[in-house]
């Protein structure tokens, strides 16, 4: 039977999963994604209404087929999160073009194509949530972080542009940066102090906080840090 779901691209051990286990405990399906679905398979063993589909996020057609094959196999996608990230840190005299273009089209293409494959069902259905999470250097780019920063500023402009275009049309478009690292033992192991370290099921309480605010009061774009950072 269809269910309502939400459609979570880029999941890994660290925010994709919370985000799964988030909107799972909110009575959704959740369809994850991500490039390895092997990987998927054992992060969430045992849980019949989580499935795990392989796809390329930056393609296009395959994000078009996977939201297909998910309303049609799952239910319709009430909430879909672009959460897709690459990482690459380096002066802007060292940055290559193919590694300039990877860093974007893995942090903002995901989102246009996610968008575009969901938004014909959930305007015909007058509601749905579309989240999108970023970063703190959408704002303020530091050394080493321009191919981010370009990639983060852009997927803010996009959701702007898109909350304004959905928006009338009932669709929920919000934009989450993220301002600091997320807990995970890399991180801890990269930062004595770990009260700098943004939990990731914290997170994924504000994503899911934000698909279940009223129409009437919607928030477009949020901020998500750890206390420490006024410290």
């Amino acid at each position: 039977m269809a269910e309502p779901t939400a459609l979570v691209l880029g999941v890994g051990a660290g925010l994709g999963a919370s985000l799964v286990r988030r909107f799972r405990a909110g009575g959704l399906r959740v369809a994850a994604a991500a490039r390895n679905s092997e990987r998927l398979a054992t992060l969430f063993a045992g849980d019949t209404l989580v499935s795990c589909h392989g796809v390329d996020a930056t393609d296009g057609a395959a994000v078009a087929a996977l939201v297909e094959k998910v309303e049609r196999e799952s239910g319709p996608i009430e909430v879909a999160i672009a959460n897709s990230a690459a990482w690459k840190i380096a002066a802007v005299t060292d940055l290559t073009a193919e590694e300039f273009t990877a860093v974007w089209q893995a942090g903002c293409l995901p989102a246009f194509h996610m968008t575009k494959a969901v938004a014909k069902s959930m305007i015909a259905r007058g509601r749905g949530t579309l989240l999108f999470t970023g970063s703190a250097a959408q704002m303020r780019a530091g050394a080493g972080y321009g191919a981010m920063a370009v990639a983060k500023s852009g997927l803010r402009a996009f959701s702007q542009a898109a909350a304004r275009d959905l928006g009338p049309k009932g669709i929920h478009v919000a934009h989450i940066a993220i301002d600091g690292p997320i807990d995970s033992a890399r991180t801890r192991a990269a930062n004595s102090d770990h009260n700098r370290l943004v939990a990731p099921d914290g997170i994924a309480e504000a994503y899911y906080q934000l698909h279940v605010q009223p129409r009437a009061a919607w928030s477009n774009e949020i901020d998500v840090r750890t206390f420490a950072e006024w410290l």
